[in-house]
């Protein structure tokens, strides 16, 4: 079976804005293979950073066609043990990466990111990160 991915907004933001990113054709693969996976948290952070209504209206309509990850109230609690396991380990990271880190290892899916937080994450949950080109 192939894996499956997560795209973090880190890698969408320059896919969506200059065209061709370092991450370019490999996402475009995935999305044709329907190997893709985003959450709330992504879907958010694109449409916050839009520039016109659209924008908004291009991104979500890319979006869709997406395998979406449900949050529910397991998944927070989860999110929230991964939390307190960084935190007592000294580990500092924005919540929003918490989140995402959690829901690809709750899920077994393999993160595709440029964000210096999930390498430290990794240091200390079982993130699966793809390696960078």
């Amino acid at each position: 079976m192939k894996p499956e991915y997560f795209i973090d907004s880190s890698v969408w933001i320059p896919y969506f804005r200059e065209g061709k990113s370092l991450y370019g054709e490999l996402l475009e693969g995935l999305i044709e293979d329907n190997r893709v996976h985003i959450n709330g948290i992504i879907i958010a952070e694109l449409l916050i950073g839009a520039r016109s209504p659209a924008e908004i209206e291009r991104l979500s309509s890319a979006l869709a066609g997406l395998k979406f990850v449900p949050s529910s109230r397991a998944s927070f609690e989860s999110a929230g043990r991964n939390g307190h396991a960084l935190k007592k380990k000294g580990v500092t990271v924005p919540l929003s990466d918490v989140i995402i880190a959690t829901d690809c290892i709750d899920h077994g899916l393999v993160l595709i990111e440029s964000d210096k937080h999930y390498a430290v994450i990794a240091d200390h949950l079982p993130l699966k990160r793809h390696e960078s080109k």
